[in-house]
């Protein structure tokens, strides 16, 4: 003969443990995915910053570039209006020699400006026809954005295309030669929480008739 049990004390402890389990999963569920969630928005934030600032320096290389075949190629003339001077005759002008390399004259691989600005200039005595821009070491640049470098490569003189006959020729103004020079870039550089960027450009320098390049 079944025996029906009428006592039910201890069931609202039981019931009540079993939603305080409940919640508890939930609480570590939550927090578990905020955490995650932090973690992948601060590392997003890093490998950001850390691709700005290899982005931004990439922007330095192509003014040394243009100044650079302006002091070779264009008359003392059109140098003086442009503000660009070249005191002690290295081939680097004063502006980027004060701010960017910091009045050095070798890095520290032993490679001189002068090879620097062959390699530029697409003729080579002892250096590779390509160079780098550091911050450190080699030419070394004051930034504000330490642990990035811009490689560069002279790929050499193109003919433009898609222009018309009288900018091919130079004839629009006289201001172009319908020959583009090209430089491969490569910036790497590295930040916060072993974050690691590799920024590829290709720069055109599009050549003036007088000398320089626009």
């Amino acid at each position: 003969m079944a025996t029906i049990v009428k006592n039910e004390k201890g069931v609202v402890l039981i019931i009540s443990l079993m939603i305080l389990a409940l919640l508890t999963v939930l609480s570590l569920t939550a927090i578990l995915t905020t955490t995650s969630d932090m973690e992948i928005s601060t590392n997003y934030k890093v490998s950001q910053v850390t691709f700005y600032n290899t982005e931004g320096s990439m922007d330095i290389a192509p003014g040394i570039i243009r100044r650079t075949i302006s002091l070779k190629t264009e008359p003392p003339s059109i140098l003086t209006s442009l503000g660009i001077t070249d005191t002690n005759n290295n081939g680097i002008s004063d502006t980027d020699e004060a701010s960017l390399f910091s009045g050095l004259t070798v890095d520290n691989n032993g490679n001189s400006i002068a090879d620097f600005t062959e390699s530029i200039m697409g003729f080579v005595t002892s250096a590779p026809p390509d160079f780098t821009i550091a911050t450190p070491p080699n030419f070394s640049i004051t930034t504000n954005t330490p642990g990035t470098a811009v490689s560069t490569n002279r790929e050499g003189p193109v003919a433009l295309k898609g222009f018309s006959t009288g900018f091919a020729t130079g004839y629009e103004g006289g201001a172009m030669t319908g020959r583009g020079i090209y430089f491969s870039m490569t910036g790497t550089g590295s930040g916060d929480r072993n974050s690691q960027s590799q920024v590829q450009l290709l720069y055109r320098c599009v050549e003036r008739s007088g000398g320089g390049c626009l």
